[in-house]
């Protein structure tokens, strides 16, 4: 029998739930579990649409001559980086994490700001007033529909928010938006939040000039990807106070290795890379228009573009 749609997931994945109730019907699918030995015995030569985390593709990918369509199940898609074929479209998994992103990060930010976590572990009554958030302003490096959620919820709690993009054009939910380049973007920020991809532009966005110019004792945030801090500058605002907290949910390299000295800096709040997990309903929920398209023989919406990265 042949396969025109193969999905490559983690034994615990829920995803392909949603994709084969939705792709079923329509085309020919199989599944296979990142486990197995890539002698299986699953027939790639008709296959057109592959879906899964891009790490997990990528060895399937020269085997499956007739592809046309890859569904990333992660919104970023850097690890596909010089293993697409010419003529194959990648579609990342967009607007979709934009909800659990803002729950992360709004949630950790009033966890800091208003030392509920202390409070909760303290040994001792403690009725100092905190300061809280209204008022605060919040650098959203990146202004798509991740940044714009985070922003709009932000907003909400009285939190001021200015973008950061490749031009600096405006964006609704942000006062300002600053082109990249601009560290003026960085003046007198409590929070700092970098939704950024990883593309050679996006590399130490956030370094030693940038921090320094934020509101002492500040705030940041990475849910982007890793290469977009200087670690050392980070590190190094972070011991004189400059900084006061970092919540990191991704790093250059994952897992984080237990010799690095994030681990070691009591004001870091290290994630593993868990700020938006891929929901049973996320995938199929973002493939669906495209599936039309794909069928109907017309171009899909949302396409990874690799002169930008993104």
């Amino acid at each position: 029998m042949t396969t025109d749609v193969l999905l490559i997931a983690n034994t615990d994945d829920e995803w392909p739930i949603g994709v084969i109730e939705m792709v079923g019907r329509r085309l020919s699918i199989a599944r296979v579990d990142v486990s197995e030995e890539l002698t299986s015995e699953i027939d790639c030569s008709s296959v057109e649409i592959l879906v899964g985390g891009p790490t997990n593709l990528v060895p399937w990918i020269h085997r499956c001559p007739k592809l046309r369509w890859i569904q990333s199940t992660w919104a970023g898609v850097d690890a596909l980086s010089g293993h697409i074929p010419a003529g194959v479209v990648v579609t990342p998994l967009k607007k979709v994490f934009g909800q659990s992103m803002s729950e992360f990060v709004l949630g950790w930010i009033l966890a800091l700001e208003r030392r509920i976590l202390d409070r909760a572990l303290a040994s001792t009554w403690d009725d100092t007033p905190e300061v809280g958030v209204f008022g605060k302003t919040m650098g959203l490096l990146g202004t798509g529909s991740i940044g714009r959620a985070v922003a709009k919820t932000a907003h909400h709690l009285g939190i001021r928010c200015r973008g950061l993009n490749s031009d600096g054009r405006p964006v609704d939910c942000f006062e300002t938006c600053f082109k990249a380049g601009d560290h003026r973007f960085f003046d007198g920020l409590d929070y700092v939040v970098s939704v950024l991809p990883k593309t050679t532009h996006t590399e130490n966005v956030i370094d030693a000039n940038a921090l320094k110019r934020l509101s002492p004792g500040s705030i940041v945030v990475n849910i982007g990807r890793g290469n977009a801090i200087d670690d050392d500058a980070l590190l190094t605002a972070l011991k004189n106070g400059v900084v006061g907290a970092a919540v990191l949910d991704v790093f250059r390299e994952e897992p984080l290795p237990k010799a690095h000295p994030y681990w070691q800096q009591p004001n870091v709040y290290i994630t593993s890379h868990t700020s938006a997990p891929t929901l049973q309903r996320f995938v199929a929920q973002a493939m669906a228009p495209n599936l039309d398209r794909f069928i109907a023989g017309h171009d899909l919406q949302g396409t990874f573009d690799a002169s930008k990265g993104y």
